[in-house]
C-alpha cells in the first residue's frame, strides 16, 4: 500500500526536538500525554499484560517518550533526521511503520504515539497497525485523534468552510477502535488527554494471540 507521503523541511527534526514541547502549551501537553501513557502502562501492570523484554517505539521522533517505556527501547522513524536529532537513544533504526524490519512477536511491548493522526484512510490505519501487531507479543500503545471533540469538530467546520486543510485526520473513537480489532488487536482501555477537548487519545491494546 502506498504511504501517506512525509515532508519537512531542513532544520524541522531539530525545532521539533528543542521547541514544539518547550514552549508555549507545548509543555502541557507534554505532562498530559506522558501522565496518560504512564496511567495505561500502570494499567497494563495492575493486570498482568507487561512482560520483560524490549520495547519498541514507532515513530520515536525525536525521543520524547521512549524513556518512559518500562523496557530497553528500539526507536524507529521513517525520517532518517529526526533519529539524527535523537542522538541520545543508543538503539534506533530507520524504517516504515508499514513494514517494520524485525520478525514476528519481536518486542514485549510497542509504543505508537503522534502518527496515526497523520494518515487519512482507514485502509492505512488498519495496515500500520496490523504490522504494530505483528511485531508485538505485549501490549501495544496507540494514540489517535477522536473527532468528536471541539477541536474535531473545528476540522469539520473548516472543511465545509473550504479552508485549507491542517494535513491531520481524525475519527470517531468507535470507528477507530473497530480498526484496531480489524488489524487483530484487542482494545483494553481508552484515555483522553482531556475528554471533548483534546482530540488526542490513546488505547492499550492487547496483542493478537500466538497461532
Amino acid at each position: 500500500m502506498a504511504e501517506t507521503p512525509y515532508h519537512r523541511e531542513p532544520g524541522y527534526a531539530q525545532r521539533y526536538r528543542d521547541e514544539r514541547f518547550h514552549s508555549g502549551t507545548g509543555p502541557r501537553t507534554d505532562r498530559r500525554e506522558r501522565a496518560v501513557l504512564q496511567a495505561l502502562l500502570a494499567q497494563a501492570a495492575a493486570t498482568g499484560r507487561l512482560t520483560p523484554g524490549s520495547w519498541l517505539d514507532v515513530p520515536a521522533g525525536a525521543g520524547r517518550l521512549t524513556a518512559e517505556l518500562p523496557g530497553p527501547a528500539v526507536a524507529v522513524d521513517r525520517d532518517a533526521a529526526m533519529l539524527q536529532a535523537a542522538d541520545g537513544l543508543p538503539r534506533r533504526a530507520c524504517a516504515s511503520a508499514q513494514a517494520l524490519p524485525f520478525r514476528d512477536r519481536a518486542f514485549a511491548g510497542v509504543l505508537c504515539h503522534r502518527l496515526l493522526q497523520h494518515i487519512p484512510t482507514a485502509a492505512e490505519r488498519v495496515a500500520i497497525l496490523r504490522e504494530l501487531a505483528r511485531v508485538a507479543r505485549g501490549v501495544v500503545i496507540v494514540s489517535f485523534f477522536d473527532s468528536m471533540t471541539l477541536p474535531g469538530l473545528r476540522r469539520v467546520v473548516r472543511r465545509w468552510a473550504g479552508k485549507r486543510r491542517s494535513g491531520r485526520s481524525s475519527v470517531r473513537r468507535a470507528a477507530f477502535l473497530a480498526e484496531c480489532r480489524e488489524a487483530g488487536l484487542q482494545p483494553l482501555c481508552v484515555r483522553s488527554l482531556c475528554r471533548f477537548v483534546s482530540e488526542q487519545t490513546l488505547v492499550l491494546c492487547a496483542p493478537p494471540d500466538p497461532a
